[in-house]
């Protein structure tokens, strides 16, 4: 394999981690979403981003790195994580979170559409197909029935497309500033759009939450960390539509926390995801 494919590879491996540790996080917060507001967990979540990446990224490289150049583009990346994040977190709590979860995988499609135009990438034939069958796959496995809100199913698609137009401009501003750099230049967005909200929706976490809101916090972290460097290694058209590995730490989350084991149509629709995630990269 050249360089180049092997760049494109470890890519496709970091979003697919990404988006396993934010299957287990969609999961901790549909558990916290009847106690807390969705804006309170997800300032709380940007706030420990910052928290831990700031002691890491100041000492190496200054504090000009957490400037936010270009500006424009980057209060415009900020702002869709912050719309993107938040609406599935609004949405969860009038659907299931199956239904949410397929509403949002309309994000690579967003991508391959606009990647072109924003990005100047060429998008072929082959790569479309494989996006629009791991959409396939994706249904398979979760065979959402759409019977909850309908408001919530309109919330949760508006969180896809803005989670969408995220993933083009990580790759837009991916070597504008360092990689710990690039995930608090987000943060520090939603962080401030947020902060104003807090004393309204302000809730004291009882004790017996103390693990669920650490574990939480620290993978939402970490997750987020994963899938913006995922973007230094390959173009957006290829590695945003391994977001459909979220299916596959979903099922997982499924087994370990609710003792869910998935039946025979859930397991073709996986392999209908892997295998289209697969040939996008090859």
């Amino acid at each position: 394999m050249n360089p180049t494919g092997q760049h494109h590879v470890l890519g496709m491996i970091l979003m697919a981690t990404a988006v396993t540790l934010n299957a287990t996080k969609d999961g901790l917060a549909k558990i916290m979403a009847g106690e807390f507001s969705p804006l309170l967990i997800l300032w709380a979540q940007f706030a420990v981003t910052l928290i831990v990446f700031l002691p890491l990224i100041v000492p190496r490289h200054g504090w000009r790195a957490l400037l936010l150049r270009p500006l424009g583009s980057q209060i415009l990346r900020g702002l869709f994580l912050t719309c993107g994040v938040g609406l599935f977190y609004w949405s969860v709590r009038f659907v299931s979170l199956a239904e949410a979860t397929a509403m949002v995988l309309v994000g690579p499609l967003v991508v391959t559409a606009l990647s072109p135009l924003i990005l100047g990438e060429r998008v072929g034939a082959r790569r479309w197909t494989a996006v629009v069958i791991s959409f396939i796959g994706v249904l398979i496995i979760l065979r959402p029935d759409f019977t909850g809100d309908r408001f919530g199913h309109l919330v949760a698609l508006g969180a896809g497309i803005s989670l969408g137009l995220f993933y083009i401009y990580n790759r837009l501003l991916a070597h504008a500033s360092p990689p710990l750099a690039t995930v608090a230049n987000a943060v520090i967005v939603g962080t401030v759009v947020l902060a104003p909200s807090v004393p309204f929706v302000w809730t004291s976490p009882p004790a017996e939450d103390a693990m669920i809101i650490a574990a939480f916090l620290c993978i939402s972290t970490l997750g987020q960390f994963c899938m913006i460097i995922s973007f230094r290694f390959a173009p957006a058209s290829i590695v945003a539509p391994v977001i459909y590995f979220q299916i596959v730490g979903a099922t997982a989350f499924g087994l370990i926390v609710f003792d869910a084991f998935p039946d025979t149509s859930t397991w073709i629709g996986i392999a209908i995801v892997v295998g289209a995630g697969i040939y996008i990269g090859i």
